[in-house]
């Protein structure tokens, strides 16, 4: 396929597949759930939420937050995690995440403190984000290289600080009062 025949193929995160992307079958109108099915293979698809997971870790009455060092938002704050993997738990996938950001053990604390939807990026691709209460186990916080710092904030500061993405303030916001309450 030529480079001018693939820009008229329209792709975007929201519309239904048009071919099936197992063996190429053009693929039929979606049903009302916005899925299609394959006559070919059989295989339904869908167009979901990325699922991704954040940390609120919070200790003496602060929260971390980090500083992006990537694009998207690069420069503005944000919490330590990521998207998910195949199969992976929300509290494992958070765990893995902040070992591989900060460089320090964690554990999860409780059930989900918040979830929100929000696009990422240039093709803005809808995401599902999950947020929870973490605690530092074990380790120094050393931040890798997609962190270009960390900070500790109070509940008095998060209103005034540039977040890459809203629900990030209102987790912090919500992990702070828990732990003042």
């Amino acid at each position: 396929m030529t480079d001018a025949a693939r820009g008229e193929v329209t792709f975007s995160p929201t519309e239904p597949f048009r071919f099936c992307p197992a063996d190429g079958t053009k693929l039929s109108d979606p049903r009302p759930s916005g899925g299609v099915t394959c006559p070919l293979c059989g295989r339904s698809w869908y167009r979901n939420s990325m699922p991704a997971v954040g940390a609120a870790v919070v200790k003496d009455g602060k929260a971390l937050v980090t500083i992006r060092a990537r694009e998207p938002e690069k420069g503005r704050l944000d919490l330590p995690g990521g998207f998910l993997e195949v199969g992976e738990h929300p509290a494992d996938g958070l765990v893995r995440e902040v070992k591989e950001e900060l460089g320090v053990e964690a554990e999860v604390v409780g059930d989900s403190v918040l979830q929100a939807t929000h696009t990422y990026g240039k093709g803005g691709d809808w995401v599902l984000a999950i947020g929870f209460r973490v605690r530092i186990t074990g380790g120094e916080i050393q931040a890798a290289d997609d962190v270009a710092g960390v900070r500790w904030v109070t509940l008095g500061e998060i209103d005034d600080l540039d977040f890459a993405w809203a629900h990030d303030r209102e987790l912090v916001r919500a992990a702070l009062e828990r732990e003042n309450a």
